[in-house]
């Protein structure tokens, strides 16, 4: 297992909850919806985190790793952790920000811009892809948070998130028996960007894990249960929906296994 603080909330956050998707909806007319429903008021007081939980090999192998930051040790909901940059207060248009681990090449080439990439928010709709989603709303404004990403950019001194895409690659590609990065406090190169620049505009984005360390799976459960922290130290919990369908078939010998839907 790794280090990590547990938190002193009693009781699950009640500001994130689940949030069933139809199966005729995409992930962005979800993402409407729930923006809709938490009624936060827009990104001028808050700022918008994606996780993504994936089906392919990657998504597996990602998953898997972050399973020894549960209890349980079953493989993690998330695969993928992104900012949202919301136009006009809506997902419609929105661009996501994340620091991939396939990079592109040509005129984005990685080095120019610390890996971070920025494309349409729409790029994520597939549901049998992306069949688990989240959507964190955090009690910072998304314009300190957008200044944040631009320095990050252009600064691979405070965090280098390329030395964190080499290491997750490595391990995913099982090359050079790369070990499970986490172990070494490498955590997933998007959530440690995403941990980077809410720091900056002084949010602790998980509060039980070391910064360098950050994945998807702390930032799930740093909105679900740390909302007293929060509370006391933003003076707002975090407001979110899920939506989290996709599991491995786990069952334990001589047990009978609930089948919880969604979340």
């Amino acid at each position: 297992m790794l280090r990590q603080a547990r938190s002193t909330s009693k009781t699950a956050n009640p500001l994130f909850t689940p949030l069933e998707r139809p199966l005729a909806e995409s992930n962005t007319q979800w993402g409407e919806r729930a923006v809709a429903q938490m009624d936060t008021g827009g990104s001028s007081d808050w700022s918008y985190v994606v996780l993504l939980g994936g089906s392919d090999t990657m998504a597996f192998r990602l998953r898997i790793a972050q399973s020894h930051l549960r209890s349980d040790m079953l493989p993690s909901f998330w695969s993928e952790a992104i900012l949202v940059e919301l136009k006009a207060n809506s997902v419609a248009g929105a661009r996501a920000i994340h620091v991939p681990l396939v990079q592109p090449e040509g005129p984005d080439f990685s080095t120019r811009n610390n890996g971070v990439v920025v494309r349409p928010l729409r790029h994520f709709d597939d549901t049998r892809r992306y069949p688990n989603i989240a959507l964190i709303a955090l009690p910072v404004p998304q314009a300190r948070i957008l200044e944040a990403v631009q320095r990050f950019r252009k600064s691979r001194s405070t965090l280098d998130a390329l030395e964190h895409v080499l290491r997750w690659l490595a391990f995913a590609w099982g090359a050079a028996r790369t070990p499970n990065p986490l172990h070494d406090n490498f955590g997933l190169p998007s959530a440690c960007m995403l941990e980077t620049v809410c720091a900056a505009a002084n949010l602790d984005l998980t509060p039980g894990l070391e910064a360098r360390a950050s994945c998807p799976e702390a930032i799930w459960v740093a909105a679900r249960y740390w909302q007293d922290f929060f509370e006391h130290a933003r003076g707002h919990a975090p407001i979110g929906r899920y939506w989290a369908p996709h599991r491995y078939p786990i069952e334990e010998p001589g047990t009978a296994m609930p089948r919880r839907k969604g979340g």
